[in-house]
């Protein structure tokens, strides 16, 4: 064992590197200016060579990342489904770089989540471990201390670190900056909106890039541009708030954006107006309108006598306020949100394209800033979804509660050193698990506690692993309760779903679940099915005590207003 290896301990099973970093060596030195005596020299003498032993396997450890694989690069594309992009659908146009990257590395054909939730996906992605081993089954849990990232592994083995996100539901407070030397948290200053477009988190992440090329590097970036609210970011404004016969501003409602607007209320009566310029379409139920919300009350109140409500308002296509100005000119800022209630099809889809073709732009963004540095081919690349979408698909439009394969199949491919080009790995299933264990065997490191497996062996020993059974699910985040579960004994899969009878598909030929095989009994039936239908039940009551667990451990206030705003309480992606 080197001397490097001293540094380390087994704890509960895990490996942990001492983390001798400026905050404890502080301590440490503050805790010896007391001792006295042989006592307090030998100790010093102690601290001093741990530190010094410490530097030198920094150095060795940042030494042996350079010869390996200098930089890594992970970006994470929420809520991307496989099928609107050209690696995965060669009818797409619309994603030129991300088609070209599948050219040049490995691409998984059938990689899977295991839940459509993106903390808990990202958690997974992460510490290659399950959610519900994590206790991170739902948006608002936290990711435990004691796991081991993907992130602190590198750090600890010479990388420089940082991540940069794009939703709210992945900040600090949720534990996802464990291993990271640089976590930007573009929501520290107040949230206005609970995501951030695509150039928002490029901008900075390229900045960080730039001052830290030529260290060994691991930089996570996080893109959500796919994610509801499906409006782009040079939609026009959807709404209008006038004064009188003063037009105060023009918003974009749809964006779920807060607004501010300032008026002068002069004496007497007057009428503030928001008015909707939404065009109604064909296919619009009665429910779709654009929904007002009015975050600011208390300065309107002293000003009127109707009855304001903390609810959504309904803009069909106006809601009027009469106002009522004292002696004297008075300022009122007015603050308020908004969102498309049941958007249709002619809503949502253009946008999501556009959406992702947007994203794919800062993929070909990061690959020229690589080509710009002289780091393209030293960089291992790696490009993962975390869930995908409904998209009206099985007449559902979101993701969190259901787990049919638009929800579950996720976009995974790598390009880099050792890497062969064009690999399409078809014949079997791989999970979001295996992404962090596939990293550190590439480079040679442990995967110690991690459930998912490594697939470099497909290239490098030309020896796949094989698909092992799993369980995924799906949840409301209103209750906490389980809506859909899905086992997986590959290419079978097996749905349970509340209140609806179970079905049955063979994924590897029915890609999107078109036929049902329970009503046409085969070779898998009955046997495999009693054993499913048994299995279910015991998982069920499994998961719900796990839900019960992390229900108790949640933050108390569970973040309200940031999952209503991302549609997790009373939005879309629950449908």
């Amino acid at each position: 064992m080197g001397l490097c290896s001293l540094l380390a301990d087994t704890r509960g099973g895990r490996r942990h590197f001492y983390r001798l970093e400026r905050k404890r060596y502080q301590h440490e030195w503050v805790g010896l200016s007391g001792d006295r005596g042989a006592f307090g020299v030998k100790r010093a003498a102690l601290v001093l060579s741990a530190l010094l032993l410490a530097s030198a396997c920094s150095q060795y450890r940042a030494a042996r990342a350079k010869s390996k694989v200098p930089h890594i690069v992970l970006v994470s594309i929420d809520t991307l489904h496989v099928n609107w992009t050209g690696p995965y659908n060669p009818d797409v146009e619309t994603t030129p770089f991300l088609d070209r990257f599948a050219e040049e590395g490995v691409r998984f054909e059938h990689a899977y989540t295991q839940t459509p939730i993106t903390l808990p996906s990202h958690a997974a992605l992460m510490t290659g471990v399950t959610p519900s081993s994590l206790g991170v089954m739902a948006n608002g849990d936290k990711l435990p201390e004691e796991a081991t990232t993907l992130a602190e592994i590198l750090r600890d083995n010479g990388y420089r670190t940082a991540g940069f996100i794009s939703l709210g539901v992945l900040q600090p407070q949720f534990g996802m900056e464990q291993g990271f030397d640089d976590y930007h948290d573009p929501f520290v200053d107040g949230p206005v909106r609970w995501y951030r477009r695509a150039h928002e988190i490029f901008g900075p992440a390229k900045k960080w890039l730039e001052e830290n090329r030529d260290e060994p590097f691991f930089l996570w970036m996080h893109f959500s541009d796919p994610h509801e609210p499906y409006v782009t970011a040079d939609a026009p404004p959807d709404s209008e708030l006038w004064l009188d016969d003063e037009l105060v501003g023009r918003y974009n409602l749809q964006s779920v954006e807060q607004h501010t607007a300032r008026v002068s209320l002069p004496p007497g009566e007057h009428r503030l107006r928001f008015l909707s310029l939404r065009e109604p379409r064909e296919n619009d139920r009665l429910e779709t309108a654009l929904n007002l919300l009015l975050l600011s009350l208390d300065a309107l109140r002293p000003y009127t006598t109707d009855l304001l409500t903390e609810a959504n308002i309904p803009l069909t296509p106006f809601f009027d306020v009469t106002l009522r100005g004292e002696s004297e000119t008075v300022e009122l800022e007015i603050v308020f949100a908004g969102n498309l209630a049941r958007p249709t099809e002619d809503d949502v889809l253009p946008a999501y394209e556009a959406n992702v073709a947007y994203t794919d732009r800062f993929v070909g963004e990061l690959d020229a800033l690589l080509e710009t540095h002289g780091i393209r081919d030293d960089t291992l690349v790696v490009i993962v979804s975390d869930h995908g979408e409904g998209l009206y698909n099985h007449t559902i439009l979101g993701h969190s509660t259901h787990v049919y394969e638009d929800q579950l199949r996720i976009v995974w491919m790598m390009r880099g050193p050792g890497l062969p080009k064009g690999e399409v790995i078809r014949d079997r299933a791989s999970l979001i698990t295996d992404v962090a264990p596939t990293i550190l065997d590439m480079l040679e490191l442990p995967q110690d506690n991690m459930e998912g497996q490594s697939w470099a062996g497909c290239w490098e020993r030309d020896a796949c692993p094989e698909t092992v059974p799993w369980w995924s699910y799906g949840l409301t985040h209103e209750t906490r309760g389980l809506t859909a579960m899905a086992f997986y004994h590959w290419p079978y899969k097996w749905v349970w779903r509340r209140s609806f009878k179970r079905i049955a598909f063979d994924v590897s030929r029915d890609a999107w679940e078109t036929e049902n095989l329970l009503e046409d009994p085969g070779p898998h039936n009955p046997e495999a099915l009693k054993e499913a239908a048994e299995s279910f039940r015991a998982e069920r009551r499994r998961l719900a005590k796990v839900l019960e667990e992390t229900r108790r451990k949640s933050p108390a206030n569970a973040n309200e207003e940031l999952l209503r705003s991302l549609g997790y309480i009373g939005g879309t992606t629950k449908r």
